[in-house]
């Protein structure tokens, strides 16, 4: 008697059970190709910028856990130990052929040196060996606080920090460490922030006045966007939205478009390269190209300025308490001596002298109205004279 053949789809129900009949991990293998192929195939189709960053970001760190998983050798979840992304995988807007920032961080505690060093190795000869750019770095979370406050960089990258496999709270707490300091030590690296934003204009121009400009590096570009949130994360004053993502997002999609003509790593738009990336854009030609370019290095360049001039008024604020204001209350009738029920738990003092910025009609905790300017004398003479 002859068996029954076997339903529709049972072979896919298979693969699904059977962990022998699922794919293979890849790690990093090919991973650099698979970008770009990514890339291109997006970039020809009707997909917003942040939507095709976020696919490719997915990509990198979907395979990056995978080399994880294999560097440790698949085995318990390891308490106390991470891999994270700073920089532009960090933000989420890394390009095609962007390189990869990563770090490993511990707590310090439960590891060997030579333990962290070994899985070190096993992270970054892979990632080698596959073609990819790699900029890494291998510390506790102290370690992250001390290079962050020696190295300008290194805390602006750190800022933006994110898991990408392993135990994710050392990664936050990393991240929250690296928020607290900044905003502690902002009076002492704003300056150094300004200095470094200057001399790097100079270095390679205004993007909004180059044929040939840098999308990242010069004023108006990608980096004096990440310097704008790196303010905004100083608490000192707030980051413009709107127009400055607009632009921000524009140059983003040249950026991807650029590397994608190319298939190597750059920011620089260089002539000859200008058609095709304002084809691949649907931007018209070279000209109208440039013209967009500009339009966005310039609305950027104006948020940067408007942003590091609030944030300097904030720092020349003197650091005064606020004066009190009197606030009438059921009980604050015993500061007039006109009652023995107590002070109102919102009656801060009585008859507080008037400032000339001051003219807003204050009340009395007895009750009486006072006028802008009128001497404590007019409302309690007592009180003056006590």
């Amino acid at each position: 008697m002859t068996s029954p053949p076997p339903p529709t789809g049972g072979t896919v129900g298979a693969a699904e059970h059977d962990p022998q009949a699922l794919p293979p991990r890849t790690g990093v293998r090919g991973l650099r190709a698979e970008r770009l192929e990514l890339a291109t195939r997006l970039a020809r189709e009707p997909v917003p910028g942040p939507d095709r960053r976020a696919a490719l970001a997915e990509l990198v760190t979907s395979r990056l856990a995978e080399l994880w998983a294999d560097a440790t050798e698949r085995g318990p979840h390891l308490e106390g130990i991470a891999l994270g992304a700073v920089g532009s995988l960090g933000r989420g807007d890394a390009g095609p052929c962007s390189d990869l920032d990563l770090l490993l961080v511990h707590d310090g505690r439960g590891h060997t040196a030579d333990d962290v060093a070994a899985l070190a190795q096993r992270l970054w000869y892979p990632i080698w060996d596959a073609g990819l750019d790699l900029d890494h770095s291998v510390r506790s979370l102290a370690q992250c606080r001390q290079v962050a406050s020696k190295d300008l960089p290194a805390a602006v990258g750190l800022l933006d920090v994110r898991p990408v496999a392993g135990d994710a709270i050392v990664v936050h707490r990393a991240g929250s460490a690296m928020l607290t300091d900044w905003r502690a030590a902002a009076r002492r690296r704003l300056p150094e922030l300004l200095t470094s934003t200057r001399q790097r204009a100079e270095r390679h121009g205004e993007l909004a006045y180059l044929l040939e400009p840098d999308l990242k590096e010069a004023r108006g570009g990608i980096r004096d966007a990440v310097v704008l949130s790196a303010l905004a994360a100083t608490w000192l004053t707030d980051r413009p939205h709107g127009s400055v993502d607009q632009a921000l997002d524009h140059l983003l999609d040249v950026r991807d478009a650029l590397q994608v003509v190319t298939r190597r790593h750059t920011t620089r738009l260089l002539l000859a390269d200008q058609d095709e990336v304002a084809e691949l854009l649907g931007t018209g030609d070279a000209d109208d190209l440039l013209a967009s370019v500009a339009e966005a290095g310039r609305v950027i360049s104006y948020a940067l300025d408007t942003t590091v001039r609030n944030a300097r008024q904030a720092l020349q604020r003197p650091l005064t308490t606020r004066r009190p204001v009197l606030v009438r209350g059921r009980r604050g009738a015993r500061a007039c001596g006109r009652s023995g029920r107590g002070w109102s738990s919102t009656t801060v003092s009585c008859c507080s002298r008037w400032t000339p910025t001051r003219r807003r009609t204050r009340w009395c905790p007895c009750g009486q109205r006072r006028r802008p300017h009128a001497p404590a004398s007019r409302c309690h003479p007592s009180r003056s004279r006590a």
